[in-house]
């Protein structure tokens, strides 16, 4: 009997984690390749330039460690068709068509709200999963697609950390909370919205303290931020540009109110932050995603990427995101292998195994906690959970080893 054969024999009512593993008991030795693409989009010469080698790299990383491991036993491997797409929606549109036409991809490794825009409604039709490397907003938050993430929503991911900020107020009261963000910008205007169904369902544990509604990238916010303190806020979230975390922080300094905490996602976070306006200025600052942060001790992920890394790019913050990102793409790949055998994978049985498999931890080597699909959102179900770092005596450092526990909301 095959490998394929008992990896499917085997694999009947036992649990995907299992079968995680058992090419590598039961492989025999060299066998026939079969090769399959992975589409995947970067932007080398757009907005995000100046990340993309970090970000880059963990793609190349985790592809080069799971052909070499896994890959080889199934008798798989993985080839990426990289498309700097400028992160530029028109860009993407344009070159799909090309892309399915000469590349045939089994998967699609997109980067942001570009290949959300021009892709989301295309997928289904096209047979082509997509996973998102960023979080998602609610306004993409509908059931039946083949757009995904393994993180949730922004304002899940907010959320999460402001429990944990509630629980460690100290007192029995709700906890304060004044956002900054651009108005007209849809998936900014989410993140916002998605913060006040927060207070609509837990109106003892969170109220609002303000909103104020400023430009992508303001010179001054101090007298926004000056009437928002009027309302005493605890916390200030900022989920949009880097320029408005770094005027706030002014803002705040100049105001004399520092102990006000801002809260910043990853993509305008501490790190970005801080080359700006020095660590000292950030100090009880946060920022929180739902995947470990890249300075973590002991994650098994950047061991991984240690062993497997060429080229350009550095391990970051970006770099632990795209991993994270492109385990979700190959664990499917696993499972779909599994069910339909090596020579045999589709889109459509990459879309099935992201709906079948339950994605430990393990299996994401450290920078989730289990993720489980289905198709009543592009994201994660169950128990959201995300992780936080802060900045504690010039230093960033991670908020917590355990995971923050989001609280359930309803789609806004």
């Amino acid at each position: 009997m095959s490998i394929l054969r008992r990896i499917e024999a085997l694999g009947r009512g036992v649990s995907a984690a299992a079968v995680f593993g058992l090419a590598l008991a039961i492989a025999p030795g060299a066998q026939a390749q079969t090769d399959y693409t992975f589409s995947v989009s970067v932007d080398f010469t757009g907005p995000y330039a100046d990340i993309m080698p970090n970000w880059h790299s963990a793609h190349r990383a985790m592809v080069d460690y799971w052909n070499d491991t896994t890959g080889k036993d199934l008798g798989v491997k993985v080839k990426m068709a990289v498309n700097d797409m400028r992160y530029d929606a028109s860009v993407v549109a344009k070159n799909w068509p090309g892309i399915l036409a000469s590349e045939h991809p089994i998967m699609h490794v997109g980067m942001g709200t570009p290949d959300l825009l021009s892709l989301m409604k295309r997928l289904p039709r096209d047979q082509v999963p997509m996973i998102m490397g960023t979080a998602m907003v609610g306004l993409v938050w509908n059931p039946d697609g083949w757009h995904f993430s393994f993180r949730p929503t922004y304002s899940h991911e907010f959320a999460a950390l402001l429990d944990h900020l509630q629980k460690e107020l100290g007192e029995d009261r709700a906890l304060r909370i004044g956002t900054v963000s651009t108005q007209g910008r849809a998936g900014y205007e989410d993140q916002v919205n998605g913060i006040v169904q927060l207070t609509k369902m837990y109106p003892d544990r969170f109220e609002i303290a303000g909103h104020e509604w400023v430009t992508d990238h303001p010179v001054s916010v101090t007298n926004e931020i000056r009437r928002m303190l009027e309302s005493k806020p605890d916390a200030i979230v900022i989920g949009a540009t880097t320029t408005q975390v770094i005027a706030t922080v002014r803002a705040l300094e100049e105001l004399k109110a520092t102990d006000v905490m801002v809260v910043t996602a990853s993509q305008n976070g501490l790190d970005v932050v801080g080359s700006s306006v020095g660590l000292e200025a950030l100090e009880g600052d946060y920022s929180v995603f739902s995947f470990a942060p890249s300075m973590e001790p002991g994650l098994k992920a950047l061991e991984v990427y240690n062993k497997y890394h060429t080229g350009a790019g550095k391990w970051d913050l970006g770099a632990a995101q795209s991993a994270a990102q492109m385990l979700v793409a190959l664990r499917a790949l696993e499972g779909a292998v599994a069910a339909v055998g090596a020579e045999n994978v589709t889109g459509k049985a990459m879309y099935d195994s992201l709906m079948a498999t339950e994605f430990t931890s393990e299996m994401m080597l450290g920078l989730t906690s289990n993720l489980d699909f289905d198709n009543t959102a592009p994201f994660p179900v169950g128990t959201i959970t995300a992780k936080a770092i802060t900045v504690k005596d010039g230093e960033i450092v991670p908020v917590s080893q355990d995971w923050l526990t989001a609280p359930e909301l309803e789609k806004w």
